[in-house]
């Protein structure tokens, strides 16, 4: 990796000092250096607490329907908390499925306009970071080919 791809760019971090940005480098070299989905969400349930990853998983589920062009009512409607209970499998250190445990679903709350206006503003953004991640997914953004049975052909 060059040294343009391991500092980031100084436009992007107003509000951050010298040392939280070598910090924030390093958090992102480390991000870049996992090798699968599998190694990325074990990463991220040590560093996220499972309401926060469900945040995260919410604005993503919004961003994919605001690039499938759905309307604000749609997506409230399709992403309105559901209250039956959801199997969750626990990963023992060994990367082994242990039990599955009945719980309550972590996205209990609505959808606010808000935030999917915040997401669909970022969205806008022809340089966003939403961008460059639905351009280099391309057809695996599309949410027929996620859930072929609920959205069918968009």
């Amino acid at each position: 990796m060059d040294d343009k791809n391991v500092h980031l760019d100084p436009s992007l971090l107003e509000g951050f000092d010298e040392e939280e940005i070598r910090e924030l480098e390093n958090l992102y070299l480390a991000v870049l250096s996992l090798k699968d989905v599998n190694e990325v969400h074990k990463f991220f349930l040590d560093l996220c607490s499972s309401n926060e990853i469900c945040s995260f998983l919410r604005r993503w589920q919004i961003l994919l329907r605001v690039h499938n062009n759905c309307s604000y009512e749609s997506i409230i409607e399709d992403l309105a908390p559901r209250n039956e209970e959801i199997g969750v499998a626990e990963v023992s250190s060994d990367s082994d499925f242990k039990s599955v445990n009945k719980r309550k679903a972590r996205t209990e709350a609505k959808v606010s306009s808000a935030t999917i206006s915040r997401v669909k503003n970022c969205y806008k953004k022809s340089d966003s970071g939403y961008r460059i991640a639905l351009n280099r997914l391309g057809d695996k953004a599309r949410l027929d080919l996620i859930n072929p049975d609920k959205y069918g052909k968009l």
